[in-house]
């Protein structure tokens, strides 16, 4: 089963919601499922309001980025070039997502900062 806490300001200070899921399922559903705060305008990632800080949890993770995340991120300065380009070797968090765009697989378990 994935996890997921969430740690805002916005969710009322130093405190966090955890969240868990039985199947894939976007970062941005997940927080809509649990009422949490996720600030969000499109919800297909062209709006960019829904730009996330992830940090994997125990083992390390590697969440794969989708070329439109990669592009995007890149874009608002989030991603450095060497990470965006195609073959180079795996980028271990922490890093910046889209919540609309990431995919929380059953094992993963990380911590989401906004």
């Amino acid at each position: 089963m994935g996890e997921v806490q969430f740690i805002s300001p916005r969710i009322g200070g130093d405190w966090s919601i955890s969240c868990h899921n039985h199947h894939p399922i976007s970062l941005l559903k997940m927080a809509r499922l649990w009422n949490v705060p996720l600030p969000v305008s499109c919800g297909k990632g062209a709006c960019r309001v829904c730009t996330v800080k992830v940090v994997p949890q125990g083992k390390q993770q590697q969440l794969s980025l989708t070329a439109f995340e990669k592009e995007t991120l890149h874009a608002l300065g989030k991603l450095p070039a060497v990470l965006a380009g195609e073959g180079k070797k795996p980028w271990i968090g922490p890093y910046w997502r889209l919540a609309c765009q990431c995919i929380v697989g059953t094992g993963d378990q990380f911590f989401v900062a906004f």
